[in-house]
């Protein structure tokens, strides 16, 4: 092992002193990442290791790096490059004057502040509330017959992180982690909002004071894991979420989050987890057929697209490739849920309306807490079951909501 380090330390020396690279530039090169296709200790410990998986792991591009890769001691895959898939929340996506924080790429504020009105000002966490929902009950969650269930089930979100001082979420919160860093750690400070969001949607409980807002699975235990960080959810850090969440006890995992391409270390993820229900946004992309995002395109994950409160599709809910046999393919849309004009839980400790598949999605995973039964193969096939029963867009399965919308029985 020894000879070995010193052979490859002697190589990468004198590979970057021909070439005229300075050993100092070994730091993150424009945040690009890859997936290193090797365990050798050596070479991880020379590139550093952000998240080890079975066969290899992920670390920045480097000058150490390319070297390696030029001399053919190692093999890599490039890291995809996911985004959230909310409609952004502050100007339009772009820094402009004052603007400071907001979107994935605009980049994240110290820590101790939040961001408000795109700007980064101090973060006030008041034990009393200062703020009502109004509705209790989110157009979506009455649509769903949501507002209560989820006993005994954990379900993971895997988004921007949330707010966890929420007096409608906190008691809820099981857990609390991120993946942004290298390995898994403690926090998941949510400095963008839409994490919160997605969190409330599934599990709000309305307070210790009953005077919040409502999900549509109450009385679900929440597992909130931060995998997007300032410049988007690299799919390592995604991928890391999964096998943590699901090696913890995890029933159903929510991402709202896509890309227009599918990654081999999120899909083998997802492919180590049979037992996990998956619900992923379908994207934001519409409305031509075809434009569904990854991971909800993977089979093995249920495809959300997006409704109004009037049940009519929204022209931006990316679309799947269905031939209306109502058998589930890859690159499908499942099912339609509410996403557009969306009330709920925000990283001030208020509320928030926003829209896209991003708040479609948590309405279907919560409803699969809701209704969970047994396993995860037996509560998808139910909410096939409820959907078809309530067809939405046009006759069969069809490209925007699949099987149609899954609703809740009423109590009797």
């Amino acid at each position: 092992m020894k000879k070995t380090k010193i052979i490859l330390g002697l190589l990468v020396v004198g590979v970057l002193a021909v070439s005229g690279i300075a050993l100092a530039a070994t730091n993150n090169q424009a945040g690009q990442r890859v997936y290193v296709l090797t365990e050798n200790s050596v070479i991880k410990k020379m590139l550093g290791v952000r998240h080890e998986f079975s066969g290899g792991f992920s670390t920045e591009v480097s000058a150490k790096l390319k070297v390696l890769s030029a001399l053919g001691l190692i093999d890599t895959e490039p890291v995809q490059l996911y985004h959230i898939l909310g409609k952004p929340s502050c100007g339009n996506g772009i820094i402009e004057g004052g603007e400071k924080c907001g979107e994935p790429g605009l980049g994240e504020c110290p820590e101790g502040f939040a961001c408000e009105g795109c700007k980064c000002v101090g973060e006030t966490t008041s034990p009393e509330r200062s703020c009502y929902p109004g509705d209790q009950k989110p157009w979506g969650i009455v649509m769903i017959n949501g507002g209560s269930g989820g006993i005994n089930v954990k379900v993971a979100v895997l988004d921007t992180g949330v707010y966890r001082d929420h007096l409608d979420l906190k008691a809820n919160i099981i857990d609390c982690k991120d993946t942004t860093k290298r390995g898994i750690k403690e926090g998941c400070a949510d400095r963008n909002g839409h994490g919160t969001h997605v969190s409330g949607t599934i599990a709000a409980y309305g307070g210790s004071d009953g005077s919040g807002i409502y999900g549509v699975a109450p009385e679900t235990k929440l597992m909130a894991i931060k995998v997007c960080g300032a410049t988007g959810c690299w799919a390592d850090d995604i991928a890391a979420g999964i096998d943590y969440v699901a090696d913890n006890g995890a029933n159903i995992i929510s991402m709202s989050l896509g890309s227009d391409t599918q990654s081999d270390l999120i899909k083998a993820a997802i492919d180590r987890h049979p037992e996990v229900l998956f619900v992923a946004a379908a994207g934001n992309d519409g409305p031509a057929d075809g434009s569904i995002d990854y991971p909800a395109a993977n089979i093995k994950v249920i495809a959300v697209g997006s409704i109004d409160s009037g049940e009519k599709v929204a022209f931006s809910s990316s679309r799947g490739i269905n031939d209306g046999d109502y058998i589930v393919e890859e690159r499908e849309v499942e099912f339609g849920a509410p996403g557009v004009a969306v009330k709920s839980t925000w990283k001030d400790g208020c509320y928030k309306i926003i829209g896209g598949t991003s708040m479609a999605t948590p309405h279907i995973a919560g409803l699969a807490a809701k209704l969970w039964d047994t396993d995860a193969a037996t509560t998808r096939t139910n909410l096939q079951i409820l959907a078809k029963l309530h067809d939405l867009h046009t006759t069969e399965d069809d490209t925007a909501t699949g099987f149609g919308l899954p609703i809740a029985p009423l109590a009797p």
